[in-house]
This record gives structure tokens, sequence and C-alpha cells, in this order.
């Protein structure tokens, strides 16, 4: 199948290149007929910088990271034209919607976690707070390894903290990785990393 040197950035030409490459991707190129190293970079170059003047970032376009992805796992560029390719496919599989990491907790597993891990009696108001990204999960008769008491455990893009409700302002500070979801979660909370803080106000 010829190379469609001509290519430009749509759906169509994208899948044009592939089927183009596919057949031929571990073949040397002095074996490929009709393949023009040179233009053939040009024309990725094109398509790529077509697709980002289009600036839709939030999309990941799959059409698109797969001909780069084979492009670049060829032999037939210099090591320049493969960095550059590398480059490419870097920043278009980086595009699409992130994924929301308050989907991993659950209310029921909140509940369950920090009233196994903090031994609390009881678990009062369990919040997710989708416009601020933060958790908080409120407890009753908790206990970090400082007695029992009152207070919540919030998590956040920035920190994960337990309040301790027998001070205001206390706050025990998370200096570990934060966690990605309940499991994680729960070591944290039977982890050593934890610093006692203060702040001017209790969430």
């Amino acid at each position: 199948m010829p190379f469609p040197y001509g290519a430009s950035y749509c759906e169509k030409d994208v899948v044009g290149l592939f089927d183009a490459l596919a057949p031929a991707w571990k073949k040397d190129a002095k074996d490929v007929p009709d393949l023009d190293v040179a233009k053939l970079f040009a024309t990725l170059k094109r398509v790529y910088e077509e697709w980002k003047k289009e600036e839709n970032f939030d999309v990941l376009d799959r059409d698109l990271q797969a001909l780069l992805a084979m492009a670049t796992a060829t032999s037939w560029f210099s090591k320049a034209q493969s960095d550059d390719i590398d480059v490419w496919l870097g920043e278009v599989a980086d595009c699409g919607e992130s994924e929301d990491w308050m989907e991993h907790f659950p209310e029921d597993e909140l509940r369950e976690i920090v009233l196994e891990k903090l031994k609390a009696r009881e678990i009062g108001e369990v919040s997710h707070d989708n416009i601020g990204k933060a958790i908080s999960v409120e407890y009753i008769g908790g206990n970090y390894g400082t007695g029992r008491h009152d207070g919540s455990v919030h998590l956040s893009d920035d920190a994960l903290k337990i309040y301790d409700g027998r001070e205001s302002g206390k706050v025990m500070l998370w200096w570990g990785d934060l966690p990605e979801d309940i499991e994680q979660l729960g070591k944290c909370l039977s982890g050593h990393k934890w610093e006692e803080t203060w702040e001017e106000e209790v969430y």
C-alpha cells in the first residue's frame, strides 16, 4: 500500500497512514517499496502540528497515538527524528480527561476502613466535595494511638489529615505518598508517617 504523504490531521488520513505502516514496520527501510523516510517524517510532523493547533487536549486521539507508536517502533528514522516522534507520542498520550481520584473512595468503603483502622465506635457524616476535590469522614471514639477521641479524616489533592477534636486546631498530617484507593488509605491510617501540626481553624 503506497504511503499517503499528503495526509493531514483527520481520521481518514491518520488511519490511512497507519494502514500503510502496519504491513511494513518490522522491515528494513530498503525493503519497503515507495518508502521515502524524509517525506514520511515530514508527513507525521505535519499531522502532529495540525493536531496540536486544534488544542483539543481533553480527548485522547487513539488513532494518532497508535500511528505515532508504530512509527517510533520502526528502524527507519534517525535518532533525532525518532526522538521527535517520541515527544509527539508523549504529548498525544498525555491527553484525555483526567481520572477523578475520588471515584476510588466510595462512601461505604470509607466508612469501613476508618471504622477498622481507627477503631472508631461510630462513623458520622461522610462528604465528597466534588468542587473542592476533598473527602471528609467524621468518626466518634476513634484512636490513632493517643487515646480515644472524636475527629475526622480529610483527604484532598494536597494532603491527608486527621483532625483531632480534643484540641482546637490539632491536626495529624501524613508525610508519605497520598493514597490512591481505599486499600492505600488503610495502610496510611495504620502507618507511622504522621506528624502533629496545628492549624488556626479546624476543618
